[in-house]
């Protein structure tokens, strides 16, 4: 998934989807190497959404990578990247286009190495994101692991931490999961931060 590339879909029938990027419709993709599945994205930190039109006007700001806030205490920040779920004995992911919050410190590290061609950095940082069927994610810490530009950094969430998304990450979830997974972002999620499907 690269930096900048956005899709947003739609479809039951398979995982049907309409590419923003190329413009083509990929139709009932299952996951395959011929057939990948697309990431289920968050366009902005759950965060940003929430804020009143006025406060996102003047007191903070977005990119496809990089957010923001200004909140009377400081600056809060954060970067966007991918989560990967093995799926279970197969060589495929379900991918998440997810936002990492982070320290100011980090957030002004990562913005200089931004465009860096050989990667390699690793930062710390929590979900930013509520995933649907992954309640209270903002307590699992995050390992940030930089890819070469202008690949998103990878998030992998602590083995340790007893949260279902820290061992989903690790162990892995069954096909069918992972299909029901990608239909219910595509119902949306009751107002909050927009879905969509990445490539």
């Amino acid at each position: 998934m690269g930096r900048g590339d956005e899709v947003r879909g739609a479809g039951m029938v398979g995982i049907d989807y309409r590419c923003s990027a190329c413009g083509r419709e990929h139709s009932g993709t299952d996951g395959g190497k011929e057939s990948p599945w697309p990431a289920l994205s968050f366009q902005r930190p759950d965060r940003y959404v929430a804020l009143p039109r006025h406060r996102r006007r003047h007191h903070a700001a977005a990119t496809n990578d990089l957010c923001w806030i200004a909140d009377g205490q400081g600056v809060r920040c954060f970067v966007r990247g991918c989560l990967s779920l093995p799926i279970i004995g197969e060589d495929i992911t379900l991918e998440y286009g997810l936002w990492a919050e982070v320290s100011e410190e980090v957030f002004l590290d990562y913005q200089l190495h931004f465009e860096d061609t050989e990667g390699g950095a690793t930062y710390v940082g929590a979900p930013a994101n509520e995933i649907p069927g992954y309640e209270g994610t903002e307590v699992v810490p995050l390992q940030i692991e930089c890819l070469p530009f202008p690949h998103r950094p990878r998030l992998r969430p602590d083995s340790l931490h007893g949260h279902l998304l820290a061992r989903d990450a690790h162990s892995g979830i069954s096909r069918a999961e992972a299909e029901l997974r990608i239909r219910a972002f595509l119902l949306g999620r009751d107002g909050a931060t927009p879905p969509g499907l990445e490539g």
